[in-house]
Formats: structure tokens, C-alpha cells, sequence
């Protein structure tokens, strides 16, 4: 095993998981351009009454395009999410089928439209943490809720992608976190066992997987700040800063 240390504890591994939006990649900036996207092609689609209700669904301010980050525009993988857009045309009046299928029409549209409007950046010092893991031998994953395609793009565009072993997507499992499922395929896919791997992620339901999965250990990323009292009880690490994850 390649031993790392974070935060000045040390610990072994042989691959290193990570969860992407708020983990690797910054999520307010993403989450503010995907809302106004949206917003506009379900305006555009349906009509006013069905954006305005769609935004009051997913925590979405429309004059300032800040988004409650545990909105379902936030939180929830994108199969979940679109029966929240489905339920805002369905309160502007359009039937259930109907509205399923516009609503995925316009997430359609603003995800075509999505890489014109923001460019994915990882956090300081993440792309040079990644290089030294992979470097001193550490197989890299990313287990997301997001869709494979989407992560791969996302990384692709942040000059990543060539560094990850296998990519997760949840469009590729039957439960998103805090299911395990996404963190055993990585691991099945990389070819080791989860006791010989640790997970990265910023949310209680990243380390609940990895708890679930059987992970060497959890890493809560909190990028500048402590973690919350439920994230710190379900991790073993604590990174505020990439700067802080080396090679031992």
C-alpha cells in the first residue's frame, strides 16, 4: 500500500475514490449555471408558470440564481431530479406523461447547453494531489451521482480525466449514494478490494456510502471550513485543503 497523509495523519491505500461536485470540483458556480439554464428551457418549453414553479421546487432564488444547497438541484441525481421538474409542469397544468417528457426535453437542453456557460475548475491544489497519487502508484475513481458522460466531460474540460481509472456514474447503478453500489463498481473496476480503498466526499451521504461499501476509510472534504457534526461522526479524515493531502 502507498502511504498518504492528510492533514498530517498518515494512512495506507492502493485507490482513492472520489465523489466530484463539492469534492474535486467547485458546486456553486456549476449549480447556479444549470438553474438558469433550466429555468430557461422549461420557460421556454412550457411557459412562465411552469420555470417559476420549477424553481420554488428546486431552492432556487431567480434574483440572485443562488441555489439552497440541499435543493434537489443540488443534491439529487439527475433521475430523481427530473420529477421535480415533471411536478412543476404538472402544477402549471400539463398532464403527468406530457409533463415527464418535456421536463426531460428541457434538462436535455440546458445539459447541451451547460458546457457553453461554465468551466469546470478543481479546487486549489486538487489537480496536483491527484498527479502525486497517481504518481506513487495510488489507482484513482471518481463515484458520483452524476451521470458518467457528465463527469467524464466535466474532468475532460479540467484537464483530469487521463488521471481516473474508472468513472461512476449513477445513470450506471440502481440506487445512488448513500447506496454503496457506485463505490463497489469502482472498485470492481480498478480491480481491488474497498478495504484497500478510501473515499473523498463533502456531503453525510458520500460518507455513508463509503461506511456501506466497506472503504478503508471515509475523508470528509470541507474545503476552508470544519465539517458538520453529522459528517465528522461518519469520517476518519478531515481534508480542508488539497494543499494538505501528500505523499508520506
Amino acid at each position: 500500500m502507498v502511504t498518504i497523509s492528510i492533514s498530517g495523519r498518515r494512512v495506507g491505500c492502493d485507490l482513492s475514490i472520489f465523489d466530484m461536485t463539492g469534492t474535486l470540483v467547485d458546486v456553486h458556480e456549476r449549480t447556479s449555471s444549470r438553474a438558469k439554464l433550466r429555468a430557461k428551457a422549461l420557460g421556454d418549453l412550457a411557459g412562465e408558470e411552469a420555470a417559476s414553479h420549477w424553481a420554488e421546487l428546486s431552492g432556487v432564488n431567480t434574483e440572485t440564481w443562488e441555489v439552497d444547497p440541499d435543493s434537489p438541484l443540488a443534491k439529487a441525481p439527475r433521475r430523481e431530479d427530473l420529477i421535480v421538474g415533471a411536478s412543476a409542469l404538472y402544477l402549471a397544468g400539463f398532464v403527468w406523461q406530457e409533463a415527464k417528457e418535456l421536463a426531460k426535453r428541457a434538462y436535455d437542453e440546458a445539459d447541451r447547453l451547460l458546457p457553453d456557460h461554465y468551466r469546470p475548475t478543481l479546487f486549489d491544489g486538487a489537480g496536483e494531489a491527484l498527479t502525486a497519487l497517481k504518481e506513487a502508484g495510488v489507482r484513482l475513481a471518481i463515484a458520483t451521482n452524476d451521470r458518467r458522460a457528465e463527469a467524464e466531460a466535466t474532468f475532460r474540460v479540467a484537464g483530469a480525466l487521463h488521471l481516473f481509472d474508472a468513472v461512476v456514474g449513477a445513470d450506471e447503478v440502481e440506487e445512488p449514494k448513500p447506496s454503496p453500489q457506485m463505490i463497489l463498481v469502482a472498485c470492481d473496476r480498478c480491480g481491488l478490494d474497498p478495504g484497500s480503498a478510501l473515499y473523498f466526499g463533502d456531503q453525510p451521504t458520500d460518507m455513508q456510502a463509503g461506511r456501506a461499501a466497506g472503504v478503508r476509510g471515509n475523508v470528509a472534504v470541507s474545503i476552508g471550513s470544519h465539517p458538520g457534526p453529522e459528517m465528522a461522526g461518519l469520517s476518519d479524515f478531515v481534508l480542508e485543503s488539497y494543499l494538505k493531502l501528500k505523499i508520506a
